[in-house]
């Protein structure tokens, strides 16, 4: 070998057994000892150990083995192109400053991207884009690539702090060694990627769906069944400070960690985009600036819908989703066949058209991801179709939620390929009695009229009285958000009960007013008074309840 050279290494020789004829008795020694330390290596025990203990027990035999300094392990980091340093002895530094490789570039970098040993007799005259390797005094190295079913997964290698010329039975042991627990490594690094990822996704997939007055919402989540990685399909549901519901689902092109995080950033961006007040098309928009800005080769489908309860109007946006799907009240089903922009993250300054939909009283409006209906060796069609007589079926059932019974009529068609989300919009009929619990926050004050004004039509009130008594209601709720609880948090009840000729809403809270503090100071008592027939204001130790009564002709 010539000094200061990097020299991959292919068919390299086979590790001495001690099999053969040894006349001074040194040969066989040293072949025994190191068929130990191989064996110490492979030992199977280690592939029961948690990732880290079974990594840093693994270099530190090697080390040991080949009469080493340091080891190190870094694997690689599929979606970004880079090694990353995951276990170290004697370079511990690699792993505490998060030491990262671009693949063909360094020591480390070669290796992998190479697929064969590498050695370097002399640091000093060799490239090397890790400082750290310097910075101890590491004069010999040796590398070799972490092979799972032809794939790199990883590199493993020793260095030494003084000169060396590492031989072939060094390099066969490194790489037998590499061989022998790359697979529980990789196996290892799955289960704990998809354990973060599957912990990232129930943090932020809705933990329970909103209770909305004339609305039942059911989801279901579906991780793929392959146990290789969890992508990035998601949910979500809420309700804007004007009362109208919001309802996403999108799905990140991509499995693992990243697929999640990237979700998660869309996730956040679209909520804070919406509550700030922007138009749907330009929500997506922007989120399709987000995507690019990230710089990460990711893309994304996603679909987002706004309901006005009061009209019962639908409005919408793609980016490159499958289309929802609306079943009416009469059972009939079909798809909104509605403009799409292109997927986020393809392409700057992507135009995202809305459109607008009637959502009926009494109908289902499904949306969903693309595992629930693609199959391998069939055209999407083929699985649309089945959506399609799913939903027909399932609305004529109440055994369980309308996402449960949709999903039971495709299981058999289902092979979790891919992982699946599916989020069910029911409108139902209001009943003669509804209760709604809001955080005592006045930017909840104008869904909150939305809503009473919703009921009260439901209940045959006309214009006038509807105004009346939800402004009454109104400041009723206002009082208990600013004097029961001022800065600390907290809630309001309100219940609406239909009586025969008229209805009655009941607030509540659980705060504490102070003393010296009249009820309703302010016009907020005289409104109440001028708007309805009868106030009652109750205060007790647990908090104040107002009742409000309206009566009214029914309408002709």
């Amino acid at each position: 070998m010539n000094a200061g050279k990097d020299k991959p290494q292919g068919n390299v020789a086979h590790l001495v057994t001690g099999d053969g004829e040894d006349k001074r008795g040194r040969v066989r020694y040293a072949s025994d000892e190191r068929l130990q330390g191989l064996h110490s290596v492979a030992d199977a025990t280690l592939g029961y150990m948690p990732l880290e203990e079974m990594l840093c027990e693994l270099l530190e035999r090697i080390k040991t083995v080949l009469s080493a300094d340091t080891a190190a392990l870094l694997l690689l980091d599929e979606e970004r192109r880079t090694l990353v340093a995951r276990a170290a002895r004697g370079l511990e530094e690699e792993v505490r400053q998060g030491v990262r490789v671009p693949l063909a570039r360094g020591f480390a970098g070669r290796v992998a991207a190479q697929g064969e040993p590498i050695v370097i007799e002399d640091l000093d005259r060799a490239e090397v884009v890790n400082p750290i390797l310097r910075q101890k005094g590491i004069r010999s190295m040796l590398g070799v690539p972490v092979h799972v079913e032809g794939r790199v997964i990883g590199v493993m290698h020793v260095g030494t702090l003084t000169r060396r010329e590492f031989d072939g039975d060094d390099i066969a042991l490194l790489q037998l060694a590499a061989d022998r627990v790359a697979l529980a490594i990789d196996r290892a690094r799955l289960s704990e990627e998809r354990a973060v990822t599957e912990a990232m996704q129930r943090a932020l997939l809705p933990d329970v769906l909103p209770e909305v007055p004339g609305m039942r919402l059911s989801a279901k989540y579906l991780p793929a069944g392959s146990g290789i990685k969890v992508g990035g399909d998601w949910y979500d549901v809420f309700q804007l400070g004007d009362g109208r519901m919001t309802f996403v689902i999108g799905d990140v092109v991509g499995r693992g960690v990243l697929a999640a995080s990237v979700m998660a950033e869309i996730r956040t961006a679209l909520r804070a985009y919406l509550m700030e007040g922007h138009p749907l098309s330009r929500v997506m928009a922007q989120l399709n600036d987000l995507l690019i800005s990230m710089g990460r080769d990711r893309s994304a489908t996603a679909a987002i819908l706004q309901l006005d309860l009061q009209t019962g109007e639908l409005q919408g946006v793609s980016a490159g989703h499958l289309p929802p799907l609306l079943i009416a009240p009469d059972g009939d089903a079909r798809f909104l066949e509605l403009p799409s922009g292109i997927p986020l993250g393809f392409r700057a300054a992507g135009q995202y058209p809305s459109w607008r939909h009637l959502f009926p009283l009494g109908g289902a409006l499904v949306l969903y991801t693309d595992g629930l209906v693609e199959r391998r060796g069939e055209s999407i069609d083929e699985g649309l179709g089945r959506l399609l007589e799913a939903g027909k079926q399932a609305a004529g059932g109440e055994e369980a939620s309308f996402a449960d019974r949709l999903y039971l009529k495709l299981a058999e068609h289902t092979s979790l390929d891919d992982d699946i989300a599916l989020l069910a919009i029911q409108l139902v009929p209001l009943g003669d009695r509804m209760q709604l619990t809001l955080d005592a926050s006045p930017g909840l004050l104008e869904g909150l009229r939305r809503t009473v004004a919703r009921w009260l039509e439901a209940q045959g009130a006309g214009a006038e009285d509807v105004f009346n008594l939800t402004l009454a209601t109104s400041e009723a709720a206002a009082n208990a958000i600013e004097h029961a609880y001022g800065a600390r948090e907290g809630t309001v009840t309100v219940t609406c009960e239909k009586l025969e000729n008229g209805a009655r809403t009941v607030t509540e809270d659980s705060g504490r007013w102070r003393a010296s503090q009249p009820y309703g100071r302010g016009r907020g008592l005289a409104i109440m008074d001028a708007m309805t027939e009868g106030v009652e204001i109750e205060r007790t130790d647990d908090g104040t309840r107002v009742t409000l009564t309206k009566s009214w002709r029914p309408r002709r």
